[in-house]
């Protein structure tokens, strides 16, 4: 079906998360990511074109490396904080650079999984995520790695205090940006399915009908609290998430649905 979305950087980025991965097993600290050298990403054709199973197998990449983040940061804070500049620190930058690039890994195979036409999206893809071929309200937000990542934000917004920084602080202010650019994914890819304007199904289901909040602007309420938890308040992390993403996300109202587009932990199917 081919790539018409993804330019060569993301196409590259694509598979940094599990070359990250190989690396840290074998012992290889990295101070910055290595480019993964492949193929050029094979250019869109019309043979072969199926929406529906590059949509599913690409949610199915996007899990794989979603577990992939998670290992990152479970090791990052087993990791300690106790030292900024001794050898728990390294451990610690080790691992939250490998949970950085299976993060940005995630954004690129998001712009993968949906690079197919907004008609096939509206006439292929959103019916097989309604009744009656799912429950009403499905969503990406109700899987347990999901909701296991979600729990491991506050923690990580504790730890990183901790590390201050040094060079293990550095590495999570990339982790920090690599989930800005999963969110800006997500943002893409539900603006290009009507997200702009239209609800989520979620949203929708949530509302029986009644929302009139687009899926974006919901995306933009979610993704505002989850970097805030994520980041701690003065510290070069926070410094690192542009301010037209954070707002003033006190002002949401605590009862705002999450986006049915997508969520950059979630990975929510519309």
């Amino acid at each position: 079906m081919g790539v018409s979305i993804l330019d060569p950087v993301e196409w590259q980025e694509m598979f940094a998360g599990l070359d990250a991965l190989l690396r840290y097993a074998a012992g290889d600290r990295l101070k910055e990511g290595v480019p993964v050298v492949l193929r050029p990403a094979p250019r869109h054709v019309r043979a072969g074109y199926d929406p529906e199973r590059r949509w599913l197998v690409g949610h199915q990449f996007i899990f794989a490396l979603l577990q992939g983040v998670i290992v990152g940061l479970n090791c990052y804070l087993e990791a300690g904080g106790d030292d900024p500049d001794g050898e728990a620190a390294a451990d610690a930058n080790a691992a939250v650079l490998v949970a950085a690039a299976f993060m940005r890994s995630s954004a690129a195979a998001i712009k993968f999984t949906a690079d197919f036409g907004p008609v096939d999206y509206d006439a292929r893809i959103r019916p097989a995520m309604s009744p009656p071929s799912v429950r009403e309200g499905f969503s990406g937000l109700q899987t347990r790695d999901h909701a296991y990542l979600v729990s491991l934000f506050t923690r990580l917004r504790e730890t990183a205090a901790a590390h201050g920084e040094g060079v293990a602080g550095e590495a999570f202010e990339q982790f920090v940006e690599a989930t800005v650019t999963a969110y800006e994914a997500h943002k893409f890819i539900c603006s290009r399915f009507g997200g702009d304007i239209l609800p989520s199904l979620r949203m929708a289901a949530a509302s029986r009908g009644r929302s009139t909040q687009s899926g974006v602007t919901a995306l933009r309420q979610l993704m505002r609290a989850r970097l805030f938890a994520l980041t701690p308040e003065g510290t070069p992390a926070r410094a690192a998430v542009p301010a037209s993403m954070l707002g003033s996300v006190l002002s949401a109202p605590a009862s705002t649905p999450a986006s049915g587009c997508a969520s950059a932990e979630g990975n929510e199917v519309r």
